[in-house]
């Protein structure tokens, strides 16, 4: 049947059970639940939706437009277009269109400014991203491109509208293919957004903030396309987002267990719309009385249930209580003529229940001044156990106490009795209420207790620079202006890999802390890293950050006068050398750069008891598996802030046994520790043999304990192992034992533990066990200022080797002329600003470093791979020992 186009006279069916219901509810601003909400009535839906045309039926070939006349006409009805609620086309201005060319972020909404959704989390949230310098719009599909329906009556839209709206929305958004789109809901209108970045990339943030699994945006098509279903879309969004924010603690738990890439953050206030300025003024509205408030859309049954849950604890309270308290009740939606007509008939004696009609959210922190108590009387379900319920971000800011269930955000955002009363029985939330009407003392206390911790945590202030932080590394420059921040580091600190999101963020953070101090030159040395220094050569710079040209030249001076690696450098007498070309020496000093060649990282990725390492790190069936490890160890592994001395010298260590086919099921080896270690369980997966010699000064105690049967910690170390090819021997002081064992092919001393209990006589021990052909593989300290002796301050010496043997023609040739040890390869003695840039001090907390100052001296390792060559003379230990500054 062709569609009618001439307006008509509808019969008293269609207009009372179809259009005027529906007209009605859009015209009072109410929203409709959806379809998988119950709700009186359901049986017009039913019978809607076995009259509508099905997927397999013949009638799926009539267009959706036509299709819903049919029904009408099969009821003696014509109707029109307009009767049917299709929206009329609108564009957004001009002058809009061409800020969403030039943004930054996109926002994009199925809701409209009047929902919380949209009009928190894209109006207040673009609000707050342009405060922090990003460029940020937000297109709703209700404000902007005059869809007629947002939050539950979206069921109401015909499928072909929402299909032509999505279209609308992707001609805006392809004209920005560097835009990052937050995406709020899993709605209808993603496909908009995923026809964007299917055809320029643009990189997608997607919001999940209610659990509305049961809400389907296309039910006729979801049996041609399942992926359309609820849950499937869920989870597409979820897995194919290149970051996912959640609203609720529990839907962190839902989301994130697949997507690690996801962020809390909740559906907060402005404290510039709310805050408690007003309360000191008259209450010309509400009245003097203590104002309890219960305001939403009354969507349905389980709101209607929650509310009485309320009323009927507010009538429990003591009489002489409750007449000093007015309970408000503020709403909208399906069931609020219903909501009124139950109160009328179950309390019909109390008057102090208020209803009031819909308010503008832009006025509501007026209502706010004058209300005392705001309940949150959620039911122990899923749908409320996800939800972050925005009024009670705006009870916090107002200054409004909160009497609430132990249900949803609630519990993990306020402490019961400090914050807010909690309880989920009738009788003690009716105690609670009747504390907070009783006690104005008590009201003030939890008030005072919930808005310091609202405005420092859970407002839009408070969240501002973690959403900031979650969407600046995705954002990416026009091509014109010059590489991508990601693109420009890695080039600029010669990566062998690309460069992780976290590692980007964190040099970002260091900016903007560089940024904020008065003088960038009181900035904490630390800050200076290599890739801090890079970011400051990244051609879009000034406008990613908004940082002007002078502000950037007074950084860059402060850098060059300010970063560790100069101060170590002046001090340092280690010899200038150029590091070599080709794969990292055998014998050399830490370096960062290591961490570029592949053989070396092979090593250090194995060292790394990680996700990155694990097998299976999630499900076969999660299809961003691989993507989620690779992220994980660029994290974990590759990262510039986790490259330290402690991984580098292990690596380094395996890396070089390695090179020099050391490592096979034929070696006996032993590592020599003073404290339980990691390496002896990772040479156990590829020697015969690995014997753990404790030096401690408590080994022979732990010895003893052991002998009773006591669980020895030293085999408890979090790296899986071989425990039939791993012995473990508490000796003490090595000259001091007796070991029943024969020679070792491979004996490592990390950690500068050679000098624990002299140098001679540790050597003397391993080189009466270390086979001929052997490896010995020492870590020890360099000196960098010749700082080895005790420094006028009195501060105790650091043992190791002083900086003017760190040289191909210092040690390596002592070894060479006074034992039968020698030094395999060239010593590298290079060593970059990117490594020197990380010192720390001794007595500060164990940070990242390379180097290590104690007291004045600079000190870093060095690791040096020795073949045992022939027997040592007993007494050429102690000379080298002496030459070394170990006597």
């Amino acid at each position: 049947m062709p569609p009618c186009i001439a307006p008509c006279r509808c019969s008293s069916l269609l207009n009372a059970r179809l259009v005027r219901p529906v007209a009605r509810a859009y015209n009072d601003g109410e929203a409709m639940p959806s379809r998988s909400r119950p709700h009186p009535g359901q049986d017009l839906g039913q019978e809607l939706g076995a009259a509508w045309p099905r997927a397999g039926s013949v009638a799926c070939t009539v267009h959706p437009l036509s299709a819903f006349q049919d029904f009408a006409h099969s009821q003696g009805v014509v109707c029109s277009r307009q009767e049917i609620h299709m929206s009329e086309p609108l564009l957004p201005s001009p002058e809009q269109l061409q800020r969403y060319k030039e943004a930054d972020v996109i926002f994009v909404a199925q809701d409209g400014f009047s929902l919380a959704p949209a009009r928190v989390r894209c109006y207040s949230f673009a609000k707050l991203l342009r405060q922090k310098g990003i460029a940020a719009e937000v297109l709703s599909f209700v404000d902007h491109l005059g869809a007629r329906f947002g939050g539950g009556p979206v069921a109401q839209i015909p499928e072909e509208e929402k299909l032509r709206l999505n279209l609308r929305a992707f001609d805006i958004l392809a004209e920005n293919p560097r835009a990052v789109l937050y995406v709020q809901k899993a709605g209808y209108h993603v496909l908009a957004c995923c026809l964007a970045t299917a055809r320029h990339g643009n990189r997608i943030v997607f919001d999940y903030d209610d659990y509305d699994i049961g809400t389907s945006p296309y039910w006729r098509l979801e049996p041609w396309f399942p992926s359309l279903q609820p849950d499937a879309l869920l989870s597409t969004m979820a897995a194919r987002a290149d970051a996912c924010v959640v609203s609720s603690t529990r839907l962190l738990d839902l989301v994130g267990r697949d997507k690690p890439n996801t962020h809390l953050v909740h559906t907060v206030a402005d404290p510039e719309d709310f805050n408690p300025l007003r309360r000191h003024l008259p209450r010309r509205r509400f009245g003097d009385a203590v104002n309890i408030l219960w305001c939403g859309d009354v969507w349905g049954s389980l709101v209607l249930r929650d509310i009485f849950f309320a009323l009927d604890a507010f009538a429990l309270v003591p009489p002489e209580f409750r007449s000093e308290a007015r309970f408000h009740l503020i709403g909208f939606g399906r069931a609020w003529p219903e909501l009124k007509r139950r109160v009328a008939q179950r309390y019909p004696d109390l008057r102090n229940i208020v209803f009031h009609e819909r308010i503008a959210p832009e006025r509501f922190s007026e209502v706010l001044a004058e209300m005392d108590i705001g309940v949150l009387p959620y039911a122990d379900t899923m749908f409320n156990a996800c939800k972050s319920p925005t009024k009670m971000f705006e009870y916090l800011l107002a200054k409004v106490a909160v009497c609430a269930t132990p249900v949803g955000e609630v519990v993990h955002c306020l402490d019961d009795g400090v914050s807010v009363l909690l309880a989920d029985a009738l009788e003690g939330f009716s105690a609670n209420l009747t504390r907070l009407i009783a006690d104005r003392d008590l009201r003030t206390r939890i008030v005072e207790a919930a808005y310091e911790r609202g405005v420092r945590e859970l407002s839009l202030q408070g969240v501002g620079d973690r959403l900031a932080d979650i969407v600046r590394p995705l954002i990416r420059m026009d091509p014109a202006v010059g590489p991508s921040v990601e693109t420009y580091l890695a080039q600029a600190l010669g990566r062998t890999r690309e460069i992780s999101p976290r590692e980007v963020a964190i040099a970002r953070g260091d900016l903007k802390t560089v940024l904020r101090a008065g003088d960038p030159a009181t900035v904490d040395p630390m800050r200076w890293t290599a890739p801090l220094m890079a970011l400051l050569d990244w051609p879009g710079l000034e406008r990613a950050e908004r940082v002007t040209q002078p502000q950037l030249d007074r950084v860059k001076a402060a850098a060059a006068r300010s970063r560790n690696a100069l101060r170590v450098r002046v001090q340092s007498a280690l010899p200038p050398a150029e590091r070599p070309a080709g794969p990292p020496a055998l014998s050399k000093l830490a370096a960062a750069e290591d961490w570029e060649s592949a053989p070396w990282f092979a090593w250090l990725d194995r060292l790394k008891v990680s996700c990155s390492t694990f097998p299976r790190y999630l499900d076969d069936e999660t299809p961003d598996a691989p993507r989620v490890n690779a992220l994980d160890r660029l994290d974990l592994v590759y990262n510039f802030y986790k490259r330290s001395c402690g991984a580098w010298a292990r690596a380094q260590t395996a890396y070089a046994l390695d090179r020099l086919g050391m490592l096979d099921r034929e070696r006996e080896a032993a590592v020599i520790v003073p404290h339980p270690d990691g390496m002896p369980m990772l040479l156990s997966d590829v020697v015969r043999h690995v014997d753990v010699i404790d030096i401690g000064a408590d080994a022979p105690e732990r010895a003893r304990r052991v002998a009773l049967g006591e669980t020895d910690r030293w085999r408890l170390v979090s790296r899986p192992f071989d425990p039939d090819r791993l012995a473990v021997h508490h000796i003490g002081r090595p000259a001091c034992a007796r070991l029943d064992r024969g020679a070792w092919d491979i004996v490592v001393v990390p950690d500068n533990a050679i000098f624990l209990h002299g140098f001679a006589e540790t050597m003397a021990w391993i080189d009466a066990r270390l086979r001929i052909g052997g490896c010995l593989v020492l870590t020890m300290e360099t000196v960098l200022n010749d700082g080895s002796d005790a420094d006028h301050e009195g501060h105790t010496r650091v043992a190791g080797v002083p900086a003017r043997l760190a040289s191909p023609e210092g040690l390596p040739r002592l070894f060479a002329q006074t034992t039968g040890l020698q030094v395999e390869g060239v010593f590298d003695v290079s060593v970059s600003d990117a490594t020197l840039d990380r010192v720390a001090r001794t007595d500060a907390p164990g940070n990242p470093h390379f180097v290590r100052q104690t007291g004045v001296t600079l000190h870093m390792p060095a690791v040096w791979t020795l073949r045992k060559r022939a027997v040592t003379p007993p007494d050429a230990w102690a000379g080298l020992a002496a030459e070394i500054g170990a006597a």
